[in-house]
Formats: structure tokens, C-alpha cells, sequence
């Protein structure tokens, strides 16, 4: 039977050989959510709670931005909580185990690392070669 999906200890820190790194990188940035994740982290203060992270992504999602009035905008806390349980169980997981982020369990607290911003590097330098979204 082949995986569906790839676990996370399966991906290899990006770096540790060419083909590997690269394969890793474009496995990690495949996907808007952890794409999402790493650009949230570098446009704030680099750290964020799990919470943070999931209300950010639904209100992508549903192309809405967070108001005075409420922190969360017009998501659903049925969205919120979709986004948060992805995060918890894939997304979050990659990226820490590729080391791009920390992440404390006691305080979900997501932290980006120093190759999650060389990981957003390499995001800019794929967006910079056209249509790419």
C-alpha cells in the first residue's frame, strides 16, 4: 500500500545534502498553510500561539480580516477550529520536525527559526519567477 501522506519524520532538515534540501523546501512551501504559518511569524515578532495561527489562516481563508471589534473578523469558530486541528496535526509537525520553527507544546507557542527564514528566502526567490502564488 502506498502513504498518502508523507509523516514528518520522513522530511530531512533542508541543507543536509543539495537534493534533499530541495526537495524538502519545496515539500514545506507546497502547501498555503504552512506558507501562511512561516509569513505570519516573520511579519510579527516571530512568535505566536497556536491560536493566533489558526485565526489567521481562517480569516485567509475566508479572504476576511480581523476588526476592531472582534479579533476574528467574520471566520466561523467552526473555521477557526478547522485551521487550528490542521496546524496541530500537519502542518505544525513538518516544520518543526524540518527545524524552520520551535514549538512548545505546554504554551503552543510556535517560534520561527533561523532556517524558517531562509526557508522564506527561497519562497521569494520561487514567487520572483513569475505568476506564482
Amino acid at each position: 500500500m502506498i502513504p498518502l501522506l508523507r509523516s514528518p519524520e520522513t522530511l530531512s532538515a533542508f541543507g543536509e545534502s543539495a537534493s534533499d534540501g530541495v526537495d524538502t523546501a519545496m515539500e514545506l512551501l507546497a502547501h498555503r498553510h504552512r506558507r501562511s504559518v512561516l509569513q505570519y511569524l516573520e511579519d510579527g515578532d516571530g512568535s505566536a500561539t497556536l491560536t493566533e495561527l489558526a485565526v489567521e489562516i481562517a480569516a485567509r481563508e475566508a479572504a476576511t480580516d480581523p476588526n476592531a471589534i472582534s479579533d476574528h473578523g467574520d471566520v466561523s469558530a467552526r473555521d477557526r477550529r478547522s485551521a487550528r486541528i490542521s496546524l496541530h496535526h500537519t502542518h505544525i509537525p513538518k516544520l518543526a520536525a524540518a527545524d524552520v520553527i520551535d514549538y512548545e507544546s505546554e504554551t503552543e507557542t510556535v517560534t520561527l527559526a533561523e532556517r524558517g527564514r531562509t526557508l522564506l528566502e527561497r519562497d521569494d526567490a520561487i514567487r520572483g519567477l513569475g505568476n506564482v502564488e
